[in-house]
Formats: structure tokens, C-alpha cells, sequence
């Protein structure tokens, strides 16, 4: 068993190490320039009467041409003032468009819906709960598109109190060093539609055979769609590229996202990813046995030890390159709870997922 140990831990010190230089590489590079592009931004909209009308001021105050943009807003069937905040908008702004699901529902629909009525060839997605810095247009606009069929953006968590809070920002910090530090390899395995840029003739063209067995997954689905058309998907590390999107505020409602973002994981088709997944599941498994080693076992208990040390140090590596670059060091001072925790949270999530349904903006889904 020592053995099993030991050739895991190198192996996951091997590829965490492979993406935390990849995303280093990645950050000290810029995608081709080119003129500015128009850009059509849809937004996927459901109960979001707290969040919509920051979202939509972060969008209409750009430092961007107005005419260089529009705004469509898709209402997924919204039970609170989403719709009437976004109507009372409308009223001061000509480049907002407000359109209703109502025939089909969820997020793919209502982009898909959005993509097909948008004016311009380029789409920039974004969230309802999301923040969007000054230059986010501008940054988009001015990469050269025509070797490129995706481009993926950087996000970060909006700072909060307590310990909830940096358990959700190192946990982000892991999924945006896996995105970019694999994105560098051209072997991309992660995306998020809260900050993603891509060509409507390719996403047209991918639509209908995006995976629709998951409430979640319209941007890894699209993303794994265009790679197997060859298409070139890129990252763009930029500080005035990061958008700011809103944390769980409860123990519940961050399992419960959690579980809806692990759900989508048994329809990936994309093999590093796969291989991602099955390595940090494995790897964490490996370290509750590791903690029972040093708790219960005094044989090799130093250099169990050790072992778990190794890994905690290629995390630490990876977790605090993105928290450097999101400005956000701060947040790795609760780094060794945070990874005490981490497999019992990891070991958790894959098992709700599998057997329990969860909840999303007021519907029930089987996990």
C-alpha cells in the first residue's frame, strides 16, 4: 500500500507542478492584438433581482464604444423582479434587449436563445451575479479572433468575512490554476461562462450537440464541442480582464453549487480532464488514508508525513500563483485548514453528487 502512496503523490506532484508553470507562462504572455471587434454580451438570467442591476451598470459603464455593443439579457422564467429591474434599465439605455424563455428552460436554452438573436459575430458571456471590470470590452475587443475559436477569461471571488469565504476563494484559486495551466499545454479542461468570448458562427455550429443531460456545463460542454472540430481555445491572463462573481453566502448553498458543477463531471468526454478528475479524486482519497496513517499507525508515520507535505506544498505552489495574481495573497493564510479539510470536502461533493438530487434557483435535479 506504502508503495500505491508513494507513486500517487509523485505522480499528482508531477502534474500540479506541470500546471502551476503553465500558468505562470500563461500570465507573462497576451494573445495577437487586432482592431476593435463589436461584441454582442448575453447574460442567462434566473431570480436575479439582487445582482442584475450591478451586473448590467458594470456592463453600460465601460470604458467602450456604446455602439461597439449590446446587451441581451435572457429571463429563464424568473419568479422575482428580474424582469421588472431590467425593464425600468431598458428605459435608459437602447443597448439593453430583454428576451423570455417560454417554451424551454435553463441556462443553455436561454444562451442559445441569446445567440441566435444577437447582432454582432462575436458573443461575450457573462452572469447575473457577476461584476465586470472597466476594460472588460475593451480586452476582448482588441484580440486578434481569426485563428481563435474560444477565449477564457479570469474570475475571482468578492471578498467576504469569514472562514466560508476563504474556503470558496482557495477552492476557485484551484480551478483557475487547473483552467489557465492547462490552456498554455493546448490541452484546455476547464471554462466558465462568466467570463468566456466566442466566434456565433462556431458556437452555431456546436448548439445542438451540446451535452444537455446537466443543469450545468453550457461552457465545458461548448468548449469540448470545439475541440473535437480542432478548434483553438486560448487564455487571457489580464488584470483588467478578471470579473468579480458573488461566493455562497451558506455552508448549504455552496454544497449545494457544488454538487450542481460536480454533477456535469460523469458526461465529460474530454480525456485530460477525465484524467484530472479521477487523479484529485484518487489523490485525496490517498490523503484521508494518509491521515489515518499518522493518527492510528506508527509504522512510516515520518514519511507519510512527508508525503502529505509534498502535496500541501505543489497546492500551496499553485494556489498562491493565482492568488498573486488576483491580488489576493491575503486569502492563503487559512491555506492549512483549508487543505486539512480539502479531501473531506472533495470525498463529499463526488458522493452527493452521484446519489442525492440539489437544488438550483428553485428547481430539484437528480444528482
Amino acid at each position: 500500500m506504502f508503495t500505491i502512496v508513494l507513486i500517487i503523490t509523485l505522480v499528482y506532484a508531477f502534474v500540479i507542478l506541470s500546471i502551476a508553470w503553465g500558468y505562470y507562462k500563461l500570465s507573462k504572455t497576451t494573445p495577437n492584438k487586432t482592431k476593435n471587434s463589436k461584441i454582442s454580451i448575453v447574460i442567462a438570467a434566473r431570480d436575479e433581482e439582487k445582482n442584475i442591476e450591478k451586473c448590467i451598470s458594470s456592463i453600460v459603464n465601460q470604458n467602450f464604444l456604446t455602439e461597439h455593443f449590446e446587451i441581451i439579457i435572457v429571463n429563464d422564467h424568473s419568479n422575482d423582479k428580474t424582469v421588472e429591474i431590467i425593464d425600468t434599465l431598458i428605459k435608459s439605455n437602447s443597448n439593453i434587449r430583454l428576451l423570455n424563455l417560454t417554451d424551454t428552460y435553463s441556462k443553455k436554452e436561454a444562451i442559445k436563445v441569446g445567440v441566435n438573436l444577437s447582432k454582432h459575430s462575436l458573443i461575450a458571456t457573462t452572469d447575473a451575479d457577476c461584476i465586470l471590470p472597466k476594460n472588460w470590452l475593451n480586452t476582448i475587443s482588441q484580440v486578434d479572433y481569426s485563428n481563435y475559436s474560444l477565449l477564457i477569461g479570469p474570475l475571482c471571488l468578492k471578498d467576504k468575512k469569514g472562514f466560508l469565504n476563504s474556503f470558496q476563494q482557495l477552492d476557485i484559486f484551484a480551478l483557475q490554476g487547473i483552467t489557465f495551466g492547462t490552456v498554455y499545454y493546448n490541452m484546455p479542461t476547464l471554462c466558465s461562462a462568466a467570463n468566456l468570448v466566442f466566434s456565433k458562427t462556431d458556437y452555431l455550429e456546436c448548439s445542438n450537440k451540446i451535452n444537455n443531460n446537466s443543469p450545468s456545463g453550457d461552457d465545458v460542454f461548448l468548449m469540448e464541442q470545439l475541440l473535437k472540430k480542432d478548434k483553438k481555445i486560448i487564455g487571457n491572463l489580464n488584470r483588467d480582464f478578471i470579473v468579480e462573481t458573488e461566493p455562497e453566502n451558506t455552508l448549504l448553498d455552496f454544497f449545494n453549487q457544488r454538487i450542481r458543477w460536480a454533477s456535469k463531471s460523469k458526461f465529460y468526454t474530454n480525456k485530460p480532464m477525465i484524467f484530472l478528475s479521477i487523479l484529485i479524486f484518487i489523490t485525496n482519497v490517498v490523503a484521508i488514508f494518509i491521515y489515518s496513517q499518522i493518527v492510528f499507525v506508527d509504522k512510516n508515520k515520518a514519511v507519510y508525513i512527508i508525503l502529505l507535505l509534498t502535496k500541501w506544498l505543489v497546492d500551496f505552489i499553485l494556489l498562491f500563483l493565482v492568488a498573486s495574481f488576483s491580488n489576493k495573497k491575503m486569502k492563503m493564510i487559512n491555506f492549512i485548514p483549508v487543505q486539512i479539510l480539502y479531501p473531506i470536502y472533495i470525498l463529499s461533493t463526488v458522493f452527493l453528487s452521484t446519489f442525492i438530487s440539489f437544488n438550483w434557483k428553485g428547481r430539484v435535479y437528480n444528482g
